[in-house]
């Protein structure tokens, strides 16, 4: 399956959060892969982040990656910098609805 997300910076912490992008912490990135996620892109328009995400099971993968303690230290950290955060839940605000695919 595939997801798209939206969330936003907060201003001037824009490079703050390429340079955590720069050197995820291995953990954080051996819980995304151990939950089925096989390809994840972020693309950011000034405040505005894009994130496409591959995996088989999106709802199961976010709900596992929520019980890892890193992974949620990381996703602390990373929200000190959001003015529209990651949801977690099952509602998934930050999600987009895909509308064409090639």
């Amino acid at each position: 399956m595939q997801v798209g997300l939206h969330t936003r910076l907060k201003r001037g912490a824009e490079e703050r959060y390429e340079e955590y992008h720069r050197a995820v912490w291995p953990q954080v990135l051996e819980a995304i892969k151990r939950n089925g996620i096989t390809r994840y892109f972020i693309f950011r328009d000034g405040l505005d982040l894009f994130h496409f995400i591959e995996c088989e099971d999106y709802d199961r993968a976010i709900a596992e990656i929520a019980n890892d303690p890193t992974s949620m230290q990381w996703e602390a950290e990373i929200a000190t910098m959001m003015a529209v955060t990651h949801d977690f839940s099952s509602e998934g605000s930050d999600r987009m609805r895909k509308i064409w695919e090639l």
